[in-house]
This record gives C-alpha cells, sequence and structure tokens, in this order.
C-alpha cells in the first residue's frame, strides 16, 4: 500500500484495506474499476467520482450531499432496467475525463462517513453485476494514484473541483501573462491572475517595495521585508510562488531597449501608469498583435472627498476600428498622477475590472457588450462599457 500522506485519512484507509482501487484527479476522489451492468446487459467497469477538499492529511468530502457521479454508461440492474438512482447529468472532472451520470440514494440518516458513501454506492452498482457474474468485485484490490493534474500550482486546486470548473479553466492553459508594474493596482492584477491556471506569470517593475506600497497591495507585508525594501517584482514573485509556480520577476523598467523581454508573452496587463515609455511600449506590443489590458486612476480631492474615475482600456488585435491609445491622464484639465492618489479599495476594483475584462477576452465569461474602456465614477458609483466605434 502506498505511504502517501493522504492514504492515513481514516476513510481512505478503511477503503484500501478493503481493496477498494482509489485515484485523486481533477480534485476529485476517484473509485476505479466498480462493476456494474449497461443497457445492452453487459457487465463492464466505471469509476465513481466525487470533489474533494485536502486539509492536511485528511479528505474531506466537498459534494456537500449524499450524491455522487458515475463515469460511464447508464448503469442497469440484471434485468436491464435503468437504476432508479442514477439520472444522467454532465460533471467535468479534468480536460479529458469527466463523469456521465450522477447517483442519488439518501439514507434516512445519511452517510456516517466517506467509507460509508462509496461502499454504498459501489454495492448499488455492482451487485446487479454479480447477479449475472458472480465473479466481478468492486474490490480487486488496494491501488492508490495521485495522478498528476498538470496544473501550475504548489498544491491542488480543489476550488475548481467543487465548484465544476474544470473545462472552463482550461481556457488559461497554454497562456504566459506578463504584469507591467507592480503598484497597487498591478499587484491585485496579479492576486486574481496566479488564481487562473495560465502557464506563466513574468512581473515587470524595477521599483523598490516599499510601507506606501504595502498599503495599497493584497495581503500584509512583514515589517522585516519592507526593512530589506525588496524590488517588487521580486517580492510579489516570491509571495505568490507559495501557491503559483511559473512566475519569474523582472527587476527593470521597461524601456525600447528591452521589450524584447515581452517575447512569448501571450498577454500583458500594463498597470504602470508613470512609465516613460509606456506609449512606445503599447505601439511595440500592437505593432506585434499581443493583445494587452491598460490601466488608470484619476483621483483628486474636492472639498474633504476624493472623487474621480477608474479606466480599463483593452487592446486586442481584434479591435480594428480604434487605435492603440495612450495612457489616459486625469479627467478635468489636471493630471492627478502627479499627486498619485490611489487606496488599496479602488487599486482592488481597478484590477478586478481589468481581469474580468481579461476573462472576456478569453471566453470564461459570456459578454455582451465587447467594450473597449470601462469607466467607473468614483461620485455616482457609476461603471459605463464605451463600446467600439
Amino acid at each position: 500500500m502506498s505511504t502517501a500522506p493522504l492514504v492515513r485519512d481514516p476513510s481512505t484507509s478503511r477503503l484500501l484495506d478493503d481493496g477498494y482501487d482509489l485515484a485523486i484527479q481533477g480534485g476529485h476522489l476517484i473509485v476505479r474499476k466498480v462493476p456494474y451492468v449497461t443497457p445492452s446487459g453487459a457487465v463492464a467497469y466505471g469509476c465513481l467520482a466525487y470533489p474533494i477538499t485536502v486539509s492536511g492529511d485528511r479528505i474531506n468530502d466537498d459534494s456537500g450531499d449524499h450524491r455522487i457521479w458515475f463515469v460511464g454508461e447508464q448503469p442497469c440492474d440484471e434485468h436491464g432496467r435503468v437504476l432508479p438512482a442514477a439520472s444522467a447529468q454532465v460533471r467535468p472532472i479534468t480536460k479529458n475525463l469527466a463523469a456521465d451520470y450522477m447517483l442519488s440514494s439518501k439514507p434516512p440518516n445519511g452517510y456516517a462517513d466517506q467509507y460509508a458513501k462509496v461502499t454504498s454506492y459501489a454495492r448499488i452498482l455492482s451487485h446487479p453485476a454479480q447477479a449475472i457474474d458472480p465473479t466481478v468485485t468492486a474490490t480487486p484490490g488496494a491501488g492508490w494514484d495521485e495522478v498528476e493534474d498538470g496544473l501550475p500550482f504548489v498544491y491542488r486546486d480543489t476550488a475548481s473541483s467543487r465548484a465544476g470548473l474544470a473545462e472552463l479553466n482550461s481556457k488559461f492553459q497554454g497562456h504566459k501573462i506578463a504584469i507591467v508594474g507592480l503598484g497597487g493596482t498591478g499587484s491585485y492584477i496579479l492576486d486574481q491572475v496566479a488564481k487562473t491556471w495560465v502557464d506563466a506569470i513574468d512581473l515587470f517593475d524595477g521599483d523598490f517595495l516599499d510601507n506606501h506600497n504595502a498599503f495599497r497591495a493584497p495581503g500584509a507585508a512583514d515589517i522585516e521585508e519592507l526593512r530589506r525594501r525588496p524590488n517588487k517584482a521580486e517580492y510579489f514573485a516570491a509571495l505568490y510562488s507559495h501557491m503559483h509556480t511559473g512566475i519569474t520577476a523582472h527587476p527593470v523598467d521597461l524601456d525600447e531597449e528591452n521589450f524584447s523581454l515581452l517575447d512569448g508573452a501571450t498577454f500583458v496587463f500594463l498597470a504602470a501608469a508613470d512609465a516613460e515609455s509606456l506609449p512606445a511600449l503599447m505601439a511595440w506590443l500592437s505593432g506585434r498583435g499581443v493583445p494587452f489590458i491598460d490601466v488608470g486612476m484619476g483621483i483628486e480631492e474636492t472639498d474633504g472627498h476624493l472623487s474621480g474615475l477608474l479606466r480599463v482600456t483593452t487592446h486586442f488585435p481584434e479591435d480594428h476600428v480604434r487605435p492603440t491609445r495612450p495612457p489616459a491622464v486625469a479627467r478635468g484639465g489636471v493630471d492627478d498622477y502627479d499627486r498619485n492618489i490611489q487606496t488599496a479599495d479602488l487599486n482592488a476594483l481597478n484590477a478586478i475590472l481589468a481581469v474580468i475584462a481579461w476573462k472576456k477576452y478569453l471566453g470564461y465569461y459570456a459578454d455582451h457588450t465587447a467594450a473597449v474602456e470601462t469607466l467607473y465614477k468614483v461620485f455616482t458609483g457609476e461603471i459605463r462599457n464605451v463600446e467600439a466605434g
């Protein structure tokens, strides 16, 4: 038997002791080689599956109820009648594996634990098969596999399996994202992108992490880190490498001499509002057909209150009706970037609007407006989308 820590989970250990063949794949516990009867009356083998959360060396059932899912044909009894517990319901497990049916059989007091749940459903499926062929069994011998999911994370993404989002999240695979500027908005963009299945994330910032950065960035910087005054790209790369692999820090400011560092990026977020080279960088990206989003904030103090705009502007190769735009400055005739008024909540909102626009571009979210710019007005709370044309 495997000595993997998860095998020491009580329910898992009991199932293995009984001879069940188990695997963890795509955030699900898979019970393999379960005999059942197909609609044609043949005996075949399928799999039981349910989403899990791993907590330390414990496996927790994340289905939230008595249900379980089945990979195989419509399960029937020995007379060819459809099992009443089974209903057609597709549940993605990985990009290439999905359950076809949901099984629902709830005892009066529910299931005491995962062991009781798995063994009960195994009996429901295997008893009709054994009526046809007494030699088949759901316990062919203990087996344990933790199938590598190929995802760029340090630990398993059980959030996606819990929500059944594996197929949608595969839209992020194969992408290399660049984030230029790791100040307030850029660091919040990283916080969101690091939770997706993108292959790689490149970070660009030549500045240092100081106290004012810590107060408008996600998380809580340690005072010893601030005393050391690390480069922002290197600091955030180290922080988010606790979760996401493939993060590379470039502790430099981009200019026309090093734009080539962006070669291979499939999407770029521009969050360095004060970069002198930004217009040239935008032209460089557009000339190579690289989709990107640039963000900006124009916040001013008036009569003891803050007001202004947040802006997210998309520059996608499909948008042939408009030229690449230079970075926006605050409206009203005053360049409020000179004062650099920023607050963590507005930085976070600006980042979230940018990330949502990116996800719409990838087809993750539905998109009705195909906006080329999104504006948030602090005073009115209005979010306005500007369409092309």
